[in-house]
């Protein structure tokens, strides 16, 4: 008699656990998808981390190649924030032809400001703008120092408040400050475009 009730007993609780099992797996995604920004951006927090990988295209003797750009944001006021960048390009040559006559590589470190605009849906557009300092490093010269501006913009989409996915193009005009033996254009014109991740905190 008890070996007849202990059966159905565990048979039961094996049952049981097994169903609970399965509502909390099938739960889980329900609440993932529930947090799936759907409508506005809430812009709920204060510090922003960005990262892009870009495709640089240089006029003239500016390198072109690839480049890596971090970006640190503050909320100041509103849509504006402080932007601060730093941006590493690892340059082969111009792509303007006949130009291609050394490459090099290139830090550039900005502050400046980016312009949010919200939106009815978790697309973020925006507008950024900085300047600052250069660091050039040519192959066949001496590194120089130089100044150098850089605007552009992109979009982003938000899955979560707080994790975004975009796009974004720039354009840098500068100018670098190399010796007497650096026989190139001391320009610094180089626009780039690519995609990247945002976290907000």
């Amino acid at each position: 008699m008890l070996t007849r009730l202990h059966f159905p007993l565990r048979r039961w609780s094996i049952a049981l656990s097994f169903a609970t099992l399965t509502l909390t797996l099938a739960a889980t995604p329900a609440r993932a998808q529930d947090n799936l920004l759907r409508g506005p951006h809430p812009f709920l927090r204060d510090n922003e981390l960005s990262a892009h990988f870009l495709l640089a295209a240089g006029a003239g003797d500016s390198w072109s190649g690839t480049k890596i750009a971090f970006d640190y944001g503050f909320r100041l006021r509103g849509p504006i924030w402080l932007d601060l960048q730093l941006n590493a390009l690892k340059g082969t040559c111009s792509l303007t032809p006949g130009n291609c006559a050394r490459s090099g590589s290139a830090w550039e470190t900005l502050a400046g400001a980016k312009w949010k605009f919200a939106t009815e849906s978790p697309f973020v557009p925006y507008a950024k703008a900085a300047a600052g300092l250069i660091y050039l490093f040519p192959e066949q010269a001496r590194s120089a120092v130089g100044l150098a501006l850089r605007g552009g913009g992109g979009i982003e989409y938000f899955f979560f408040d707080w994790f975004a996915v975009g796009i974004e193009g720039d354009l840098s005009l500068g100018h670098g400050f190399f010796d007497s033996s650096y026989v190139y254009g001391h320009g610094y014109t180089v626009f780039d475009f690519g995609g990247g991740i945002e976290f907000q905190f």
